[in-house]
């Protein structure tokens, strides 16, 4: 692929930000409910009150994205609004004030991500840009900031509310690097997020996506508990093992628009359904820190690949009129369903087939088969690469 000089490092600085954001939020938020005085119960409802949001709001927020004059404008407020609410969380620490907090803050920080890559891979297209450098550089503030947010904000969990709507601050500040870039149905025909699921392709890539991160969702819910269950188990490892897994996308990402355009979206999918349906199989099958922790290299082979293959391939593909669309229901998919299932659903599952183990097990069974039912038709069809 021909690479056009003066790439756009810049775009990387809301990527950077955004998921340096995430590592505190998204790691650490359990960890000030429980302070909090959440009960095991009250703090799954919590959790699950994000997944549940985006499902609902992001749709919205695409729509409004696609139809406002400004996407970046819409970006903005989505952030600042996400940055006041995390704050009053700290107005009361009863169950249901949490819980209005948790729902208001979720229905705009949910959306912060997919409208910025909608528009970072909408100003990529034209010169053919690489997109993995710049999710590279969110890798390693998400990797680097779990090793230090731990330290600074052991004992005091209030830091976690005050450290996010910091960083979220200076999201809002790399907001101003991205190019100005409109919805394209402020001025033209007016579409709905139905028609990308008409599209080439799209369906069975949409399903074999979901069921793949139905696995994740089980995963982000019940590994933490499980590793530190384990014989030698430690929240220090723990973070080391986080580490490890963030790391290991730096290789994929280096080369993931290269592949992306050799292979296409369907057998990086296979790739990852591969992977990831072994991740599982060691993960139920040798209980013991080593393995567990080494598992998580399969990360960077699993995860990462059908996300950004998945992004890609949505921007190649669907209309001008419906790329923030585009990207929010692959969040609702990836991020809603998924999280809803792994957080509510995989908590039954795991009791009922007697313990976290043995839901990987599951997991396992669930990856194979969208492996068995859709690699053979990917691997023998022409690279998906939107071309």
């Amino acid at each position: 692929m021909k690479k056009s000089s003066g790439f756009p490092w810049k775009y990387g600085l809301f990527l950077a930000s955004y998921y340096l954001t995430n590592a505190v939020y998204q790691g650490y938020a359990p960890t000030y409910f429980e302070s909090a005085g959440m009960t095991h119960v009250n703090r799954t409802v919590l959790l699950a009150m994000a997944p549940v949001v985006s499902i609902l709001m992001q749709p919205i927020w695409g729509m409004l994205g696609d139809r406002s004059k400004s996407r970046n404008a819409i970006l903005r407020l989505l952030i600042i609004i996400a940055a006041c609410i995390v704050l009053t969380y700290r107005v009361a620490s009863s169950f249901w004030w949490l819980m209005i907090a948790s729902f208001l803050f979720s229905a705009f920080y949910t959306s912060i991500q997919p409208m910025g890559d909608s528009i970072i891979l909408e100003a990529l297209q034209p010169k053919n840009q690489p997109f993995g450098p710049l999710r590279l550089m969110g890798c390693l503030t998400f990797a680097v900031g779990n090793l230090f947010i731990g330290f600074t904000i052991d004992g005091r969990a209030n830091l976690v509310l005050y450290l996010t709507t910091a960083i979220l601050m200076l999201t809002l500040l790399s907001t101003w690097a991205l190019p100005p870039t409109p919805g394209h149905q402020s001025s033209g025909k007016k579409m709905n997020m139905a028609g990308i699921l008409k599209l080439p392709h799209m369906p069975g890539l949409i399903i074999m996506l979901m069921l793949l991160q139905l696995t994740m969702g089980y995963f982000y819910s019940f590994y933490s508990p499980y590793f530190t269950s384990l014989p030698g188990g430690t929240t220090t490892i723990l973070g080391w093992c986080y580490f490890l897994s963030a790391m290991s996308e730096v290789p994929f990402l280096l080369n993931a628009d290269r592949l992306f355009e050799k292979l296409g979206v369907g057998k990086l999918m296979s790739i990852s359904a591969a992977v990831l349906t072994l991740r599982w199989i060691l993960l139920a099958s040798f209980p013991n820190i080593y393995v567990a922790a080494g598992s998580q290299i399969l990360h960077g082979w699993g995860f990462i690949v059908m996300t950004v293959s998945m992004s890609k391939f949505m921007s190649a593909t669907v209309p001008d009129e419906l790329k923030a669309s585009g990207q929010m229901l692959l969040s609702v998919v990836g991020f809603g369903i998924a999280r809803v299932f792994g957080i509510l659903g995989g908590g039954l599952l795991s009791e009922v087939l007697g313990g976290v183990q043995n839901g990987f097990i599951l997991m396992a069974c669930i990856s194979g088969a969208a492996l068995i039912c859709f690699a053979p038709r990917y691997l023998k069809a022409k690279p998906l690469n939107g071309k």
